[in-house]
């Protein structure tokens, strides 16, 4: 295995993409923690999309801070100056960008258990690049 990751961290189009490879796998990871959490409180609690979304995305934040400063981004930025930006993007593409997606397909197409769940996977999709660039700038 550890000839694998070795391999796998020389390889040309990894280096060159070293950073992107990295903010996808913290993507993935505060999905599947984001996506969790929303399906519990949307869909087995019965909490209004947009509201199970602004929790979700709340506890993320948390997470994906740690893990883009330290791990993707490895800042040389103090916490003190990149959290509150940090946070503003966040909050923008969680609360602002992907609950206004969700309010737009469950409007749209209804609000059953699966569509609230596609919904909310658009809601990432659209977030996702507004996270990139935001933090790309932050922590630059």
């Amino acid at each position: 295995m550890a000839q694998f990751l070795d391999k796998v961290r020389r390889n040309p189009l990894v280096k060159k993409h070293q950073e992107k490879v990295k903010f996808a796998m913290v993507g993935g990871l505060n999905f599947v923690v984001d996506f969790v959490i929303y399906g519990l409180l949307a869909n087995v609690l019965g909490w209004i999309p947009v509201g199970a979304n602004l929790v979700s995305t709340t506890i993320c934040i948390a997470i994906s801070f740690t893990l883009n400063y330290n791990f993707v981004w490895q800042s040389k930025k103090s916490k003190r100056e990149t959290a509150p930006k940090f946070v503003l993007v966040s909050l923008f593409s969680a609360w602002v960008v992907q609950s206004l997606v969700i309010f737009v397909v469950t409007g749209v197409f209804g609000s059953g258990e699966i569509m609230t769940l596609l919904a909310k996977l658009a809601g990432v999709g659209c977030g996702m690049v507004t996270n990139y660039l935001g933090y790309k700038y932050i922590f630059r």
